[in-house]
This record gives C-alpha cells, structure tokens and sequence, in this order.
C-alpha cells in the first residue's frame, strides 16, 4: 500500500514539472516576436473584370512572385507560408493601354490580423504588368481550301459548316493581323463524303499561319463540315430522228446546246450511262431550221450536276426542196362519178418536199390525182377528199395534206 502511495506520489510530481515547463516554453519560446522570410509569394490581381469593362486586357505580369521577411508574434509567423500569403495589385486605376508598376498589398490568411504582422523588407514593391486593348468576339469568315486532286470519276459538292465564322476576342494588337480562318480538305484519294468536325487555322493578311498568344480566346475549337463527294460522269445528249415528208436520217442535221451534260449518282447509275436521247423528232412535221428547248430526263438515281440545264435543238436539212404544183380540176381524175357534182374550184395548189435531185424534173404532169365522189365525199362541207400519188422511187412526199376541193350541185343533162 506504501509503494502505491509513493508511486502516485512520484507521478504527479512529474506531472506538474512538465505542466510548468510547458507554461515556461509557451511563455519564453512561442509568443515572443520574431522575424521569418517566406519566398516565391504570387502576385494576384484584383478588378480584372473592371479592367475589361474599359476595353483593356491584362497581356504580362500575370505569373510574379516575391520574397518578404515578416516581423510578429512566433506563434502568428509559424502560420503563415506561400501558400496562404498573397501580394494583391488593385488594376481599378488604369485606363489606357501600357506598361505600369502597380503598388501591391499583403493579404494573410483570416487566422492572422494584418496589424500582428510587419513588412521587414521584400524583393520588390510594386509589380510590372503590361495592359493591352481588349477586342471582344471579332467574327472572323471561315473558308475551305481543297489541297491536291480528287479520283476520276468523282466530284465536291457545295461545302456546308456548322458556322460561317467563328468569334475571336484577344489584344487588339495581335487581332488586326487576322484575316480568316482556314480548314484545309485533302482531296487526293478522297472518295467518300466528309460529315465530321474539323480544326481550323488562324491567317493572318499575309497568308500565314501566326502563333497566336495565350491571351486570345477562340468561340470553339473545331466546326462541323459535310461536303457530299459524288460519283460523277459527262454524257453524251442525243435526238432520235424518225424519217418521213420527203426527209431521210443522213438528210437532216441536228445540233445541240449543250452537247453534253454533267450528271451525279450511285456507281451502279452510271455505270452504263454513256448517252441520253432527249428528243424524238418527225421529219415528216418537222421544217427546215426548227428549233426545241428540251430539259433532259434522267434515270431514276441521277442527278444534274449543278442547276437544270435547258438543250436547244436544231435540225437543218441537205439537199432537201419543197416545190409547189398547181393541178386544174379538170385534170383530176373522177371515181365513182356522180354526175350531179361539180367541182366548184378550177385549181388546186399542193407542195411536195424531196431530194433535190428527185424533185428538180417533176412536173404536175407527173402527179396522179383522185377524187373519189362517193367515199371522199363529205355533204357537210361540200368538198371532197384529194388522193395524190407521187410516181414510185422518189424520195419526195406530198406536204401540208390532206387537199381537198369544193363540190357543187348541179342538174344531170336530160338523154334524148
């Protein structure tokens, strides 16, 4: 029980000589003042906003550090470090673009007063700093430039992006020397469409690419670009000639404007569409130097390449007359006579169109004519209906038919 007591004893004295040893150390160690030098504290700046507010930007002095020894209380030097200490410039009073030395103030952390605590000395009292003027969301126009050659067989369309500019903001200095903004497309062995986003390059007036500063600021990175890569083919317009009124094929020309189209589609659309007949043509209608506006069909699959385009037709004749022949009445030969009709015209005027060389010795001799009275006959209108017939083996054929001639009434002769 003894050695107990003792023991006790012994630990509370040795309680108390610690407890007085820690008063003596807070008192004489901890709290007295002191000096410490604290290095590579930031600059910070304050009212950057405001700055912007007046169209100036800071462009230098942004990253700064200084070194302070400090005077205080042990206990209020042993909190403070780098990482809580900050050199604060106030920007509120510039107003012009330069390069200015701004007074700055020590800011501590809120577990220290700023009264507790002194500026010995520092490396530097005053920060450098550079200020710029600020030019916010410059559009800058966007354009696509095609470097090298596409296959054969294939073609661009019409590049479409998601932005026909793009906002720039930065110093005014480095903006005035942008022109545009340029994506470049590599064409060579390019043969599927291009439906992705896309980087672009700044450039400047003289065409090149300049290595913009930190301190512009680009509205977005890439734009979205889709520019259809069609297959792609020239064909060949054609005109179906269909002989007739005295005209043969290899005696009618035709020409056509354009001669060609371009046209798009699928591979297998144009793979055999090597020409295009948009026109059928009777010569037997058809007169010498005519003319057709023509907009080509296309299969189903193929397009026009470009805006729809409006053929012109002509066809001009070689070789080819018309000659006109004048018949009496009288020479017209009767079937079926009926003798209480008359023909009431004394001639009938008919053009024949042909080979010049067929044409130039025919005579009105040459030219059968018939009028049947019974079956060509019409009593509506009182005339009859002409046959003609041209003598076989010329290329020649009756034109602006059928003829007709007036028929009248008249009283049979009594037989005696």
């Amino acid at each position: 029980m003894k050695t107990l007591l003792k023991n006790k004893f012994f630990i509370f004295i040795i309680s108390l000589l610690i407890a007085v040893g820690l008063w003596v150390y807070v008192v004489t160690v901890v709290n007295p003042e002191d000096t410490k030098t604290i290095t590579n504290i930031p600059v910070s700046f304050a009212n950057l906003t405001v700055l912007e507010g007046k169209g100036l930007m800071l462009t230098g002095g942004e990253k700064q550090y200084i070194s302070l020894e400090l005077s205080g209380k042990r206990s209020d030097l042993k909190q403070l470090s780098s990482s809580n200490v900050e050199a604060v410039a106030d920007l509120s009073r510039i107003d012009s673009a330069g390069s200015y030395e701004i007074t700055w103030s020590l800011d501590l952390p809120s577990t220290v007063a700023s009264g507790d605590v002194g500026i010995v000395s520092s490396s530097s009292n005053k920060a450098k700093v550079k200020v710029s003027e600020y030019v916010k969301d410059m559009q800058l126009p966007v354009r696509v430039e095609h470097v090298g050659t596409l296959p054969d067989g294939y073609i661009l369309d019409q590049a479409v992006l998601s932005s026909d500019t793009i906002l720039v903001s930065g110093p005014a200095e480095e903006l005035e020397q942008l022109k545009e903004a340029v994506i470049t497309v590599e064409l060579d062995q390019l043969t599927a469409t291009i439906d992705r986003e896309v980087e672009y390059r700044l450039v400047d007036v003289e065409g090149l690419s300049p290595q913009t500063s930190d301190y512009v600021t680009l509205s977005q990175s890439s734009l979205h670009l889709y520019i259809p890569v069609l297959h792609y083919k020239e064909i060949k317009l054609e005109v179906k000639l269909v002989e007739g009124g005295g005209v043969r094929v290899n005696d009618a020309k035709v020409s056509l404007d354009p001669p060609i189209i371009a046209v798009t589609g699928s591979e297998e659309a144009l793979k055999d569409l090597d020409s295009l007949t948009i026109l059928e043509i009777d010569l037997a209608k058809a007169s010498n130097d005519d003319e057709w506006t023509v907009v080509p069909e296309l299969p189903a699959g193929v397009s026009f390449r470009g805006t729809e385009p409006s053929v012109r037709v002509g066809v001009k004749f070689t070789g080819i007359m018309m000659k006109h022949f004048t018949i009496a009445c009288s020479e017209i030969q009767r079937l079926d006579d009926n003798e209480t009709l008359a023909f009431g015209e004394q001639k009938v005027s008919i053009k024949v169109r042909g080979k010049l060389t067929d044409l130039s010795g025919l005579t009105a001799q040459d030219i059968l004519v018939t009028a049947d009275l019974e079956k060509d006959y019409d009593p509506t209108t009182k005339t009859v209906t002409l046959t003609i017939l041209l003598p076989e083996g010329l290329q020649a054929a009756v034109m602006n038919g059928p003829y007709a001639v007036q028929v009248i009434e008249v009283e049979p002769e009594e037989t005696t």
